[in-house]
């Protein structure tokens, strides 16, 4: 099995963040999960359709700053089916994340980052590295907890092309 060196990097990327995490103050660390949709606007190796079913994310991240985090995660991008072919994504990434305080208790947040890309088709199966972009707002409930809703973009290179992924979410996010 040939491992891509950008799936190297990404890999390291998380090693080092959770190694980095072992060592930071707990207050700092957090961890949460999002459950959504996922949308496909572009066709993926041929086929086209409407995504299915529910797709979502789990994370954790170290946050550096009051505005500032990293965060790595694990993703499912949901599946199309068209009657008669099928696409199943799935994800890891790496994500440094901005907070905007707006008023009160809530914040806008906006992310940039790479992935790891893995789709799954009836003609075939291929995995690629990408830009994964995203923006949301957030809404603290207390000091430890909060609830996101986001949007985000995936872009890997697959297929000979780079197929836009957009995962529409809403979850929580805890702090230690």
């Amino acid at each position: 099995m040939k491992v891509h060196p950008f799936t190297t990097v990404v890999a390291a990327a998380l090693l080092a963040t959770s190694l980095g995490a072992i060592a930071a103050p707990a207050d700092d660390l957090y961890v949460g999960g999002s459950l959504g949709t996922t949308r496909y606007p572009d066709a993926v190796n041929g086929i086209s359709g409407h995504g299915s079913g529910i797709s979502g994310k789990l994370f954790g991240g170290y946050q550096l700053t009051p505005n500032f985090a990293l965060e790595a995660g694990v993703g499912d991008l949901g599946r199309i089916h068209n009657g008669v072919d099928k696409v199943d994504g799935r994800s890891i990434y790496l994500d440094a994340v901005g907070l905007y305080p707006v008023v009160g208790k809530w914040s806008l947040l906006g992310r940039v980052g790479v992935a790891h890309v893995n789709l799954d088709t009836s003609n075939g199966d291929r995995a690629g590295n990408g830009l994964k972009l995203g923006l949301g707002a957030q809404y603290s409930l207390t000091s430890k907890l909060a609830l996101r809703g986001e949007w985000e973009r995936y872009r890997p290179s697959v297929f000979g092309g780079k197929p836009n992924i957009d995962q529409y979410t809403a979850g929580v996010r805890v702090g230690f």
